[in-house]
C-alpha cells in the first residue's frame, strides 16, 4: 500500500484552477461526510500539493486518528513532517508506517533522509541500506522528488534533490546543467 505515498507526492495536477475547483468540490462534500476517508485523503493531498503543508499535516492527523492500522496515512504525515522539517516526528511516523506495511522501501529511503538530516548518519546508511535491498533506486527517487519540487515551484528543495542524485551519479550532464541552472535561478530570485 505505500506504493499510495508515492503516488500522492508525485501526483500531477493541470493546473490552480482546476486546483481551487476540486478543493472546494471536496471542502463541500466533507461539510456532509466529516470523516469520509477518500475525502479526507484527497484534500490533504491537494492541500500538499498547493505547498500548505501545516493544512495537509492537521487532515493526515485525524486520517491516523479515524485509521490507526493504515500505514499510508502514518506515512504521508511522517512525509509532511519531514517537509516541516521536523524530524524527530517524521520519524516516529515513518517506523509506525514500517510497523503497518509490508512495502517499506520508500519509508527507509525518507527515514534516511531524515536521520541524514539530523546528523544520525550510521542511522541514515542503515536506512538506505535497506531501502536499496528492497529494490528501491535511489537515484531515481531523488530524480522524482527534484523534477516534483520544480514542477511545484520549490526550487531550493528541487536543487537539493538534483544535487543528492548527482552525487550518487556525475555522470549525468542533464542533472549537472539543471543543478546549474536552479542554482541561477534561487540567486537571481534573492536578488529582486
Amino acid at each position: 500500500m505505500i506504493k499510495m505515498l508515492r503516488t500522492e507526492i508525485f501526483k500531477k495536477y493541470n493546473n490552480s484552477e482546476d486546483l481551487n475547483r476540486k478543493e472546494a468540490e471536496i471542502r463541500i462534500s466533507l461539510l456532509v461526510e466529516p470523516d469520509n476517508l477518500e475525502y479526507l485523503r484527497e484534500l490533504g493531498a491537494l492541500v500538499y500539493y498547493k505547498k500548505n503543508c501545516k493544512n495537509a499535516k492537521v487532515i493526515y492527523k485525524k486520517l491516523t486518528e479515524l485509521e490507526p492500522e493504515n500505514g499510508d496515512n502514518f506515512a504521508f504525515l511522517g512525509f509532511l513532517n519531514y517537509e516541516l522539517e521536523e524530524y524527530e516526528e517524521a520519524i516516529k511516523n515513518f517506523n509506525k508506517a514500517a510497523e503497518l506495511e509490508a512495502d517499506v522501501s520508500f519509508i527507509y529511503f525518507l527515514l534516511g533522509n531524515c536521520y541524514s538530516r539530523i546528523g544520525k548518519i550510521m542511522d541514515a546508511i542503515k536506512c538506505y541500506d535497506l531501502a536499496i535491498f528492497n529494490n528501491i533506486d535511489l537515484y531515481a527517487v531523488h530524480i522524482d522528488f527534484a523534477e516534483k519540487y520544480e514542477e511545484m515551484g520549490r526550487f531550493k528543495k528541487a536543487l537539493q534533490e538534483y544535487t543528492a542524485a548527482y552525487e550518487i551519479d556525475p555522470r549525468d550532464k542533464k542533472v549537472e546543467e539543471k543543478i546549474k541552472n536552479l542554482k541561477e535561478k534561487i540567486s537571481n530570485d534573492c536578488n529582486l
